[in-house]
């Protein structure tokens, strides 16, 4: 028998089997008992025997209301009718002669409050009329209209029917007095073949009226069809229309653009053209007036040049009539014959200080001295024959533009040119004359 374990129970169970695992101990007989409980299915629940029963009854009671509200409960058919006549008429006799019909109909009486049919006054002297009875009726008239001269049978008693042992109906929809349909009789040939044909000539009918609404119909749907196929004919045009008229207007887009387009790029090249054409010109412009720059410079150089050249000239003739002035003037002063003395700054070199000296000048050489006084020993000597040239500002010494009666003086063998200035422009004319007339140029 299986144990019956609380969730909690089994939870904490598996909690504890989980840890006994872990370890290696495990109870066998309940891992047993717990598979067990596991795997049994949860039990049926007890059936219910009055709903199988209560659904046989209640199609029982469906079958015998649709059997009550058909025509077969009401009236019978004629082949059954003249079935029965033939089945239980006696040997040697007519059917017509059947003291009575064997017709069994299954049928009830209807209950007051479930019958929608009047009721009958018991004392009006109106009988109900049974379907037995409608059915003798029937064969009567069948059996006078077919021998006219016969004797009809006797009619045969009223007979309450038996009560019947199927379960009745609890429950029925209720139908309307009209809507009951009356019972039927027995018809002729005659009636049948008339009904036969008047079937045939509905059916006929219906056909035809069937074929001239599916020839309608087939017609609408051709027409609909028709019209879908112009319908999408026509926006197939009109869309045609519209994506030429589309492409048409891109086409024109374009060509304009292009047009633009080439009408810039012409005006540009112009541009260029015209750009390059005065850039041309004024290079030629500009060449023509630099060479006539030039050749305004240079004309103006040998005019310089010139005029430079006869000035010194001159310069150096005015300097020697000088120089020989002066010679004539030499005194002589501790054995030597001096030509010259006075105050002279000096600049040797590439040095930045100026030194203001006293100087001599004899036929040999320039000395230097610091005073008048100090005659004895010269700070520096001179020898006139390294005297290659005497240069004015304007012949490369513009540092002496702004030093009034400079000059500078070149020596040869590499020795760096002196720069000098005198106090006045006689003693600078006077200095120059000697030193030129002198030196070896």
């Amino acid at each position: 028998m299986p144990v019956t374990i609380s969730p909690s129970k089994l939870r904490s169970k598996f909690d504890i089997k989980a840890l006994l695992c872990k370890h290696g101990v495990t109870n066998l007989r309940r891992r047993k008992t717990i598979r067990e409980v596991e795997d049994d299915p949860p039990p049926l629940p007890p059936k219910d025997e009055s709903k199988a029963r209560r659904r046989y009854i209640e199609s029982w009671q469906q079958l015998y209301t649709a059997f009550e509200i058909s025509q077969l409960a009401r009236a019978p058919s004629p082949d059954s009718l003249a079935s029965t006549s033939h089945e239980g008429a006696p040997k040697g006799l007519h059917p017509s002669q059947s003291p009575q019909s064997t017709a069994v109909f299954l049928t009830r009486q209807l209950r007051p409050s479930q019958s929608n049919l009047t009721a009958d006054n018991p004392g009006s002297g109106l009988q109900r009329e049974t379907p037995v009875s409608l059915s003798s009726r029937a064969g009567v008239r069948g059996q006078a209209h077919a021998y006219p001269h016969a004797q009809a049978p006797p009619t045969p008693p009223h007979t309450q029917p038996a009560p019947s042992r199927i379960p009745m109906a609890t429950h029925r929809l209720p139908l309307a007095r009209g809507r009951v349909p009356e019972r039927r009789i027995a018809s002729t040939p005659d009636e049948i073949e008339l009904r036969r044909r008047e079937a045939l000539k509905a059916k006929e009918r219906e056909e035809e009226q069937a074929r001239h609404e599916e020839a309608q119909r087939q017609a609408r749907l051709k027409q609909q069809k028709e019209e879908v196929l112009r319908r999408y004919a026509e926006e197939e045009r009109l869309r045609k229309a519209a994506l030429e008229q589309q492409l048409r207007r891109v086409a024109e887009e374009r060509k304009r653009k292009e047009e633009a387009e080439r009408e810039a790029e012409d005006l540009i090249r112009l541009s260029i053209a015209e750009r390059r054409r005065a850039e041309r010109e004024r290079r030629v412009e500009e060449t023509r007036k630099l060479q006539a720059w030039r050749n305004e410079q240079t004309k103006r150089a040998q005019e310089m040049s010139g005029k430079r050249e006869e000035m010194r000239r001159r310069v150096l003739g005015e300097r020697r009539a000088l120089a020989q002035r002066l010679n004539a003037t030499v005194r002589s002063e501790g054995g030597r014959q001096v030509h010259m003395s006075g105050w002279v700054t000096v600049q040797a070199g590439q040095g930045a200080v100026w030194k203001r000296r006293y100087y001599q000048l004899d036929d040999d050489a320039l000395m230097l001295f610091k005073n008048p006084e100090e005659l004895s020993l010269p700070l520096e000597t001179v020898a006139l024959a390294t005297i290659r040239h005497i240069r004015e500002w304007q012949e490369g010494y513009e540092e002496l533009e702004g030093v009034s009666h400079s000059f500078a003086v070149e020596f040869g063998g590499g020795r760096e040119a002196w720069s000098m200035f005198a106090d006045s422009a006689q003693d600078k004319e006077y200095l120059v004359a000697l030193l030129s007339q002198n030196a070896s140029m």
